[in-house]
């Protein structure tokens, strides 16, 4: 009986973007994983073996337990991570005749490094003193799994505010600012991104002009920056076709020729006139703009004969704030768990769920025998807490997928299904012999 291996891991849960580092770093040998649950493959056992036990060690390969169990037709374990961390993996053999290779725990020896990660990087970009045609800004990005001389771990880019492409900066590894020169007088914004080896993206941006204005702006990624949000009103569209409704007052006998519409930035002074409209009975006004963002609405409406009010000046309150956003929530199943002994009939589900327009309780937990669904159910507007524990009630089915839907304040939905059914009968059935007899002629 040979030794068998395991092999590189594939998700359990989610979708599988390889990072960077897997692709660039193998002689480290260590995989960085950006979920928790995964399959851990194993190869062609031929010939006596009749069951493969999978050990994990959390303590680099000084003590050892036993994490999964396999026939070998099965050709795979489940693995499910209860945090992040740094996690090795051996396998075990027993043949026909119940002998073990290795012989014994204490023979096990580190096959598989993973590094399961799953935070995205923290990153803070400040604006720096422009020099002559130059604009500048620095960063800082915390994260314990980051390489910088990864030709992906940063990425700087930038737009004049209101434009819709970014335009890409060559950052060299290991740098913390950079300087350029935008040619435009007008205020610019900049993104900072940074992608750690297992994959996760975090971003901040700023603004920066030649003029020497600028600062932080809320970076709607992450939570830093966001407190000055809470107190805007604003409304939210997942589209960037948008139909305005409006009224009007004070007309007079000429009546309402056209209303001009304007718009400004979240953070920005000037003003632009987007177009105008004639009015019309259903009093909606349909426009679109060019890219996510938080922009604040006004109106001006003229009369028959052209009178109407001034258009709003640089650094006016906008009349209406929308914000524009149709980026789906990002959605990880990180564990589930079906309960034994006291715990018997509950299901533990933890995941991960990010959006910069999160409301109070945008989580749905649902069930479905089939992928294509229907879909049950099983828990609705749950508070983003990560974890939920549901008490199953009699009549499911045995085995199920499991789907966790998050929504944004703009309507967005993203979501996650198990990458195969749950087992929720976990019965070993036992049989023994009683008698025997003739069984006829």
């Amino acid at each position: 009986m040979r030794k068998l291996s395991v092999l590189l891991i594939s998700v359990w849960c989610g979708t599988l973007v390889p990072s960077a580092a897997q692709a660039q770093d193998p002689a480290a040998g260590v995989i960085f994983f950006q979920y928790r649950q995964f399959r851990i493959p194993f190869n062609d056992t031929k010939g006596n073996v009749k069951q493969v036990k999978l050990y994990v060690s959390t303590d680099q390969g000084q003590t050892w337990k036993l994490t999964s169990t396999a026939m070998p037709e099965e050709k795979h374990f489940r693995f499910s991570a209860a945090q992040d961390g740094f996690y090795c993996f051996d396998v075990q053999t027993i043949d026909d005749q119940g002998n073990a290779l290795p012989p014994g725990v204490d023979k096990l020896q580190t096959n598989l490094k993973v590094i399961v990660d799953t935070l995205a990087p923290t990153v803070r970009v400040q604006p720096l003193p422009a020099r002559q045609t130059e604009v500048g800004v620095n960063w800082t990005i915390q994260d314990d799994n980051l390489d910088t001389a990864l030709p992906d771990a940063v990425r700087v880019e930038y737009r004049i505010v209101g434009a819709a492409n970014w335009v890409p900066l060559a950052v060299q590894a290991g740098a913390s600012q950079i300087y350029w020169a935008p040619n435009t007088g007008a205020q610019v914004e900049v993104r900072v991104r940074a992608r750690d080896r297992a994959g996760n993206i975090g971003e901040n941006t700023t603004h920066v002009s030649l003029g020497g204005g600028g600062g932080q702006v809320p970076n709607f990624a992450n939570p830093i920056g966001t407190d000055d949000l809470k107190s805007l009103d604003r409304k939210f569209v997942n589209s960037k076709k948008i139909a305005l409704s409006y009224d009007i007052k004070d007309v007079g006998p000429s009546g309402v020729s056209v209303i001009e519409l304007w718009y400004t930035h979240y953070k920005g002074r000037s003003w632009t006139k987007l177009g105008q409209h004639e009015t019309n009975d259903s009093q909606k006004l349909p426009f679109e703009v060019t890219d996510e963002g938080i922009y604040g609405i006004s109106l001006i409406a003229k009369s028959g004969v052209g009178l109407g009010e001034r258009p709003p000046h640089p650094g006016e309150k906008p009349q209406f704030w929308i914000e524009v956003d149709i980026t789906k929530p990002v959605v990880q199943i990180l564990d589930v768990h079906v309960g034994h002994g006291v715990d018997k009939g509950k299901l533990t589900v933890g995941w991960n769920a990010r959006d910069k327009n999160f409301g109070s309780h945008p989580i749905r937990l649902s069930f479905a025998e089939d992928r294509e669904g229907p879909w049950k159910t099983v828990a609705d507007r749950l508070a983003n807490t990560g974890k939920h524990v549901w008490k199953m009630p009699d009549g499911l089915p045995f085995q199920f997928y499991l789907r966790i839907e998050a929504v944004d304040l703009a309507g967005n939905v993203g979501e996650a299904v198990t990458f195969d059914k749950i087992k929720v009968d976990l019965s070993l059935p036992k049989a023994r012999p009683l008698d025997v007899g003739p069984a006829g002629p």
